[in-house]
């Protein structure tokens, strides 16, 4: 495969994962409807972005705009709803332990990834 060819199956992956833990998130507040509903809007969204970074060249940053978003509005209600919960620091660990392997580290990994493939490209 080429590093075009990776660099693409890692940005759907990235896309993936935002849009399942948004719909998930959305979900489990307010009902499977809603979820399915922000889902979409979050594929939407990272269409569009994608769009804009395609068309504004290599030095875009509009592909980083709803990785950034996503990535930071799950992180923050999760670290919240754990650290206010009643509970020993452990509980609270295991707890949060699921959100880091499941969907930080992924993406953290694959944006890490895609970073190398595009200096691999320039």
């Amino acid at each position: 495969m080429t590093d075009i060819t990776l660099r693409r199956i890692v940005a759907t992956v990235i896309s993936m994962l935002l849009i399942f833990q948004i719909g998930s998130l959305v979900s489990s507040l307010f009902g499977m409807a809603w979820g399915a509903v922000s889902a979409v809007v979050v594929a939407g969204v990272s269409f569009l972005s994608a769009r804009i970074a395609k068309a504004g060249g290599k030095t875009s940053a509009w592909f980083l705009l709803p990785t950034v978003l996503f990535t930071i509005l799950p992180l923050s209600f999760t670290v919240w709803k754990t650290v206010t919960k009643d509970a020993t620091w452990f509980d609270r660990a295991i707890g949060f332990g699921p959100f880091i392997i499941g969907f930080v580290a992924p993406v953290i990994l694959l944006l890490a990834v895609l970073y190398e493939l595009r200096k691999r490209t320039r």
